[in-house]
């Protein structure tokens, strides 16, 4: 079987700051929601949750125009 055959039921979309996501869920979509479980079940606090949410995106997106505005203004503060 080829593998673009075996891949067809896949499906992926564009999501702004988190990038390509599918099914089944990888990458960043499933980091954040378990991150997004983590902080609901009170096993991390909300804050640090939104810390680590944020933390990664930017980390993905490092080329990103916005994000890399907002990381030489984080640089500029500290």
């Amino acid at each position: 079987m080829d593998q673009a055959e075996d891949h067809s039921w896949e499906w992926h979309v564009e999501i702004p700051y988190i990038g390509p996501v599918g099914w089944p869920l990888t990458g960043s979509l499933s980091y954040l929601i378990t991150v997004g479980a983590l902080a609901a079940f009170e096993v991390i606090p909300l804050p640090i949750a939104g810390l680590l949410g944020l933390g990664h995106v930017m980390a993905r997106n490092r080329d990103n125009r916005v994000v890399s505005e907002i990381g030489a203004g984080l640089k500029v503060a500290g």
